[in-house]
């Protein structure tokens, strides 16, 4: 069953919200904070939850309408394929179900599986105890907060339970570790298993943990079902974030998601899911003699790079000018990306001079992660077919380097990114190309066994390369085109190619 489409009569700040379409998939609800983003989730709620919403009038009214267009059929409850249901709320609730045939009353979808019809995870989701009795009714239940958590985890964690590798997959994946159960007095609790008997209770991690955890366990019981999340990034780190993006732009094939957010990170990974829709929510001040009363808006973000780029620079993203760049090179290290950025293009190939944009990820284990952040903001943006095959990556040698390089090519292969766009450089420690003169030096850097101390030595002697560099330039340029010929020869080849 899905919900397609919403219309508003004086429900909150809503006076009158025509109706509005939503994708069968994804839906992302962005905006300021009191702009009306929960109202449309709870409206939706109001299909499982009679009392929600309940004289929330808009101010000045006594009775207002939700009309929620809806297609398929559940349970019992709703029967015909293509339906309206209408909610009106006066001075006592009227609760009609309209269809085809006439009207009926409407029975509220319970908050519990198999029947209920939404998993919500509204604002006040926190709870502030667990119950540790484990038993199929709290396995079930579907309150909207975490209180019966213990029970679903005990559930999934069995490994003859239908969804119990996907579980231990996707908390592998997100979180790095997979939360059990364990036996206690009054029953169970959720922990972390260390070495034999030695845990770590849920109550001892972060409040970001049973965020997660409490969403990867209904995500993996979930079919055909309806998911409302208030501002999902709450709490929680922004690579594990990215993760749990994946996996719900992976379930939205059999479920639909609705998602209201302040963070540009789910707006523009969750927007780059297919067939997936933006809405901005805002205040319009209809009335100047009345400054703080503001009526809502709903807005379908266009699918084009400029209006996607300015919701993106609402919520705080920085959006660099991405229409000026031909092509973009990733790097693995620092000193790779200053060298080529302030000399080697300057020197050797001046027409990619405002042309190609380098970035370096800092470390070989961010290469695939920010190259996927970099892939989902244009796909977001719907400037695939301006940048796709004119952006390389290039990492140092090594065999982590080349598991990375190789898994790249696979994946980005199948959506048409030519495999020669993921390639390495013959060293493994970028320094080998610095000129022969500095060479003694980086033979003494690369002895260093301490992580730390390495780092600051290679960091010192990259400024002191850069320092000699801009005072003999014609020195250097000399000395660079023989001991990076290799860099130089990459930078012709991607200049012959744009």
């Amino acid at each position: 069953m899905k919900v397609t489409a919403i219309e508003l009569t004086n429900i909150k700040s809503f006076k009158a919200l025509e109706k509005t379409e939503f994708s069968d998939t994804i839906n992302v609800f962005v905006g300021p904070n009191n702009a009306g983003k929960s109202t449309i989730l709870k409206s939706i709620y109001k299909l499982q939850n009679n009392g929600i919403i309940y004289n929330n009038h808009t101010i000045g009214t006594t009775e207002s309408i939700i009309k929620l267009h809806i297609k398929g059929t559940h349970l019992g409850l709703i029967s015909s394929t293509n339906t309206m249901v209408e909610f009106q709320m006066g001075k006592a609730p009227n609760n009609i179900l309209r269809t085809a045939n006439g009207h009926s009353n409407y029975k509220f979808a319970p908050g519990a599986e198999p029947g209920n019809i939404i998993y919500p995870y509204l604002s006040k989701r926190k709870t502030v105890s667990f119950d540790p009795t484990i038993n199929e009714g709290n396995a079930n239940s579907v309150a909207g907060n975490f209180t019966h958590l213990y029970s679903k985890i005990d559930r999934l964690i069995n490994p003859y339970f239908s969804a119990h590798q996907e579980y231990v997959d996707a908390c592998k994946g997100i979180l790095g570790f997979v939360v059990s159960t364990n036996v206690t007095a009054n029953g169970k609790e959720a922990v972390l298993y260390v070495d034999g008997r030695e845990n770590i209770s849920l109550l001892q991690m972060g409040e970001g943990v049973t965020n997660i955890i409490g969403l990867i366990s209904d995500l993996c019981m979930a079919q055909d079902r309806i998911f409302l999340i208030e501002e999902l990034e709450n709490d929680i780190h922004p690579q594990a974030l990215k993760a749990l993006l994946d996996l719900i732009s992976k379930k939205c094939s059999s479920n639909q998601f609705f998602i209201s957010t302040h963070s540009n990170i789910v707006m523009k990974h969750l927007g780059a899911s297919e067939d997936s829709k933006v809405f901005r929510v805002a205040n319009e001040l209809t009335d100047e003699s009345k400054p703080n009363l503001k009526y809502s808006t709903l807005q379908l973000v266009p699918n084009n790079p400029v209006d996607r780029i300015k919701v993106l620079e609402e919520l705080g993203y920085d959006a660099f000018d991405f229409d000026f760049w031909k092509a973009w090179l990733f790097l693995e290290e620092s000193s790779a990306e200053r060298l080529i950025r302030d000399f080697f293009i300057p020197w050797y190939t001046p027409d990619l001079r405002g042309k190609l944009r380098t970035f370096s990820a800092n470390s070989v284990n961010n290469v695939k992660l920010k190259f996927d952040d970099f892939n989902k903001l244009f796909v977001f943006l719907h400037l695939e077919p301006a940048y796709k095959n004119k952006v390389w990556v290039y990492i140092d040698s090594g065999e982590e380097e080349s598991r990375i390089i190789n898994e790249m090519k696979e994946i980005y292969g199948k959506s048409g990114w030519n495999s020669e766009n993921f390639s390495q450089f013959s060293e493994h420690d970028f320094e080998k190309y610095y000129p022969s003169k500095f060479q003694s030096n980086v033979k003494e850097v690369l002895k260093i066994e301490d992580k730390q101390k390495k780092r600051q030595a290679k960091r010192d002697l990259l400024l002191e390369v850069l320092k000699w560099a801009k005072t003999n330039e014609k020195e250097a340029k000399v000395e660079f085109e023989s001991s990076a010929s290799e860099i130089i020869e990459v930078l012709k080849t991607i200049d012959q190619k744009i």
